[in-house]
């Protein structure tokens, strides 16, 4: 039983992942959240540093600054033996801010910070999966200088680097019992925290065939998040006197590797009225096995747990236009369909995921020739996913729902 406190808790380490399951969706752009987050084969700013190092170089202007945020209004169902439940979360806030200068014609350089995470997941304190996951609080910032150089006129080439830090704090209930009759005598508390710095890259390739066509090719690198016990924290609150050496405050360890990603994305520009862009995203989930927690103060090792996962590779098929409908006023529009690694028989609210879509429209309103005001809202439906959970047994129906206004300014010079 005191194994099975802690086989669910993936959420944890998944904090620091930009691309995890669920609703850590990909809040990086105004502009290209508008058009269904494509952004493999644009070059509009600053911000296309993050979607494709390569286009950087092929900016017209010589100094180029986005800076923006989000409120994420989400929402998961659970139905399960006792009826309807669903999260209270409060309102995250994600934003980013990007800057580039062009050194030469053919040598750009920029920096990006940003926040792919940002929100709180409220299941409440008495909800049927308290002893899974009670509420949880992710925060992580991205900071990414990156560089890149035009070989000709229809290729550049760029590189990033990712310095990630990220924290955590996690909340849950236990049942502690009697061991010699199993009979229940109260429910334990545990609080786990931590932080951590770590580092990736991605890369990029932007061709330009015809002054029309463009084409992105983009990689993120793998990064292996390993929790060691200075990193993780685990503490323990209304553990009767009896039972306080089974459960030691101390530090946790675990490792979940975040996946690389590969994406293609194509970019035509049909007349001077209209642009259409279009991506797909390979995500490497399939190295994601197994989390396992190892806790520093437990020599017996009682605590320490294995949960498999298995999780399965996805694609993400995204699309997206932009009208100019004027000399100041762009309208855009999107979509994608994201399907979820999670398999069903190793599934739990923690990281309820669901094949999805997500539908997205906004507009880029021009002050001047150098500034512009950013604009997007984007709505995710996630499929009623009805699963369990082999390793704790718990089952339901869930349901993921969510609104994501944004707005940002851009300004070029």
């Amino acid at each position: 039983m005191i194994k099975k406190v802690f086989l669910a808790i993936a959420i944890i380490v998944l904090a620091y992942n930009v691309k995890a399951e669920g609703f850590a969706v990909n809040l990086q752009g105004n502009k290209q959240v508008g058009m269904g987050h494509v952004g493999t084969a644009l070059n509009f700013d600053a911000s296309s540093m993050q979607w494709n190092p390569g286009a950087l170089a092929t900016l017209d202007q010589k100094y180029s600054f986005s800076v923006g945020g989000f409120a994420t209004l989400i929402k998961t169902e659970y139905t399960g033996a006792l009826g309807k439940e669903e999260t209270d979360n409060p309102t995250g806030t994600p934003f980013y801010l990007y800057g580039s200068v062009k050194v030469s014609n053919k040598l750009a350089i920029g920096l990006g910070v940003y926040t792919p995470f940002g929100n709180k997941v409220d299941w409440g304190k008495d909800w049927s999966g308290k002893y899974l996951i009670q509420n949880i609080e992710l925060k992580a910032i991205y900071i990414q200088p990156t560089i890149s150089y035009q070989l000709a006129d229809w290729i550049s080439v760029g590189a990033g680097l990712n310095i990630v830090y990220g924290e955590f704090t996690l909340n849950k209930e236990f049942p502690i019992r009697n061991p010699a009759d199993g009979s229940f005598i109260t429910n334990g508390g545990v609080e786990l925290s931590g932080n951590k710095i770590k580092y990736g890259y991605n890369l990029g390739v932007f061709l330009q065939p015809t002054e029309k066509f463009n084409i992105g090719l983009s990689y993120r690198s793998q990064v292996d998040i390993d929790l060691d016990y200075s990193d993780g924290d685990a503490k323990f609150s209304n553990i009767p006197a009896a039972f306080a050496p089974v459960f030691p405050d101390g530090g946790v360890a675990a490792t979940l590797p975040m996946p690389a990603s590969f994406n293609i994305g194509l970019a035509y520009q049909i007349d001077n009225k209209w642009l259409v862009s279009a991506d797909v995203n390979f995500v490497q989930w399939n190295k994601y096995k197994s989390l396992d927690f190892d806790f520093e103060n437990d020599p017996t090792g009682m605590l320490d747990s294995k949960s498999p996962r298995n999780w399965d590779n996805t694609m993400i098929y995204r699309i997206g236009a932009q009208y100019s409908a004027n000399s100041k006023l762009d309208l855009r529009a999107g979509f994608y369909y994201d399907e979820t690694p999670a398999q069903k028989d190793f599934y739990t609210p923690e990281t309820p995921g669901a094949n999805k879509i997500g539908v997205s429209t906004g507009f880029s309103y021009k002050f001047t020739n150098k500034l512009s005001l950013d604009a997007s809202l984007l709505y995710i439906n996630g499929e009623k996913t009805k699963a369990t959970d082999s390793t704790t047994g718990f089952s339901g129906e869930y349901k993921n729902t969510g609104w994501i206004p944004g707005i940002g300014v851009t300004y070029n010079f």
